[in-house]
């Protein structure tokens, strides 16, 4: 990888960093409050002990997939165009394990953590965040929204060589080599 590649890779990591452990807290709290409160929910502890942790634990993951990828295009020395397109789909296959890792994440720390636990999150209620439908297609797109900073934007401006082209948007955004 070039020096610029690592650059943008380090300030990809910083601005996913930003996004999830102050801007996203700050949009739920701020933005979509009434959609993610259901009854008898206190949204600050919601965030505090629901989905502050989800995604965090979801942030991680994101990195971990992130080196992964780093690694593994590093190291692989494509002999033609073909082994190059192979990795498009363990490209997307690593989206898709990324998005459904967060839909656990916010699964398991709103509601199975505490079915499994048998306690409740709240002073009184049921042992799960009651979070509305609505809250959960918020929580669910911002999950998506995650992959896209957190996964697709640094491995479509730090991976090596050829494989830049196999993340998606790649050659329209960068053009081709």
């Amino acid at each position: 990888m070039r020096n610029l590649q690592w650059i943008l890779l380090a300030a990809c990591v910083a601005l996913g960093i930003g996004w999830i452990f102050i801007a996203q807290n700050w949009i739920f709290l701020n933005l979509f409050p009434g959609l993610l409160v259901g009854p008898g929910l206190n949204l600050t502890n919601f965030l505090q002990t629901g989905s502050s942790p989800a995604f965090s634990v979801f942030w991680f993951g994101c990195i971990v997939a992130l080196f992964i990828w780093i690694f593994v295009t590093s190291s692989a020395s494509p002999r033609s165009s073909a082994q190059t397109r192979q990795m498009q789909p363990m490209w997307w296959l690593a989206a898709a394990l990324l998005t459904l890792f967060g839909w656990l994440c916010l699964g398991w720390f709103t509601i199975f953590q505490w079915q499994v636990s048998g306690t409740s999150p709240e002073a009184s209620g049921p042992n799960f965040y009651p979070v509305p439908p609505g809250g959960w297609f918020i929580l669910m797109g911002f999950v998506l929204i995650d992959v896209l900073l957190l996964f697709w934007l640094p491995t479509l401006l730090a991976s090596p060589r050829t494989y830049r082209l196999v993340v998606p948007g790649a050659v329209t955004l960068l053009g081709g080599r």
